[in-house]
């Protein structure tokens, strides 16, 4: 028979502490990107937000057309 281990339970400042402390280690192993990768993603994100959009307001526009002429929507 193997002894029973006893857990100590940390307090709650000690958990946050611990927790913040793991976070900011984690942090810092990030690759952060620099400025010109940084503008380059921001550009690539945006368009590709303006590009979606852009698709849905035409399948709206087109399904809108398309139940008005069914006489679905008036």
């Amino acid at each position: 028979m193997q002894p029973t281990k006893t857990i100590k339970k940390e307090s709650p400042a000690q958990g946050f502490r611990r927790f913040f402390r793991n976070v900011t280690a984690e942090l810092k192993k990030v690759n952060w990107p620099n400025r010109k990768e940084l503008t380059t993603y921001t550009i690539v994100v945006i368009a590709t937000v303006f590009l979606v959009s852009f698709i849905i307001w035409v399948w709206d526009i087109g399904l809108t057309v398309v139940f008005k002429a069914m006489g679905f929507y008036r």
